[in-house]
């Protein structure tokens, strides 16, 4: 089994037994995943296999005392240490997340345009996609002059492709093939 579809199942058991707190779980769950992303060090060491279980669980409980996490991560990352699986940690914190924002009727789209954009015109695009997906759409923009002018959308999977750039390729192979 991969080890995304590991985290993946992992992220969903958290999420289920999170119910009455999921932001707070969130927040937890992503301060932590930032530490053991950010630091080589501390990942090595939860992760080798020739450091002693109790020198882990001695340095882990050091963070999570700084660190203040709840109750639930707390108990939830010291299960994935005795499991071996403190390495899906950042993979787990993503698969969460997108639960989170699925569960809470959230998402994210990422824009990208030629050049910089008004407020106006970004509250306008959330108010569309808003429409279009029936959540609350929280918009990222990214500007990229090669797509020469227009807009990509990117929602989930899902991908709206209105740019001048992708238009003048598609007029393009027409005109090859004829």
């Amino acid at each position: 089994m991969s080890q995304g579809v590991i985290a993946w199942r992992y992220a969903k058991a958290l999420i289920n037994l999170a119910e009455k707190d999921l932001e707070n779980t969130g927040k937890s769950l992503t301060a932590l995943a930032d530490v053991f992303s950010n630091s080589a060090e501390l990942s090595e060491v939860l992760s080798d296999t020739k450091v002693s279980s109790q020198i882990k669980q001695n340095v882990l409980k050091e963070i999570l005392k700084k660190i203040k996490v709840s109750k639930l991560v707390d108990t939830f990352i010291r299960y994935l240490l005795a499991k071996r699986r403190i390495v899906l940690l950042p993979n787990i914190e993503r698969a969460f997340n997108l639960f989170l924002q699925e569960k809470l009727g959230r998402i994210e789209a990422g824009i990208t345009v030629a050049q910089e954009i008004s407020e106006v015109t970004v509250g306008k695009l959330e108010k569309a996609i808003s429409r279009y997906s029936g959540k609350e759409v929280t918009v990222n923009i990214t500007i990229d002059p090669a797509i020469i002018g227009g807009i990509v959308t990117r929602i989930g999977s899902v991908v709206i492709d209105g740019s001048i750039h992708t238009q003048l390729n598609q007029i393009r192979q027409s005109i090859i093939r004829g």
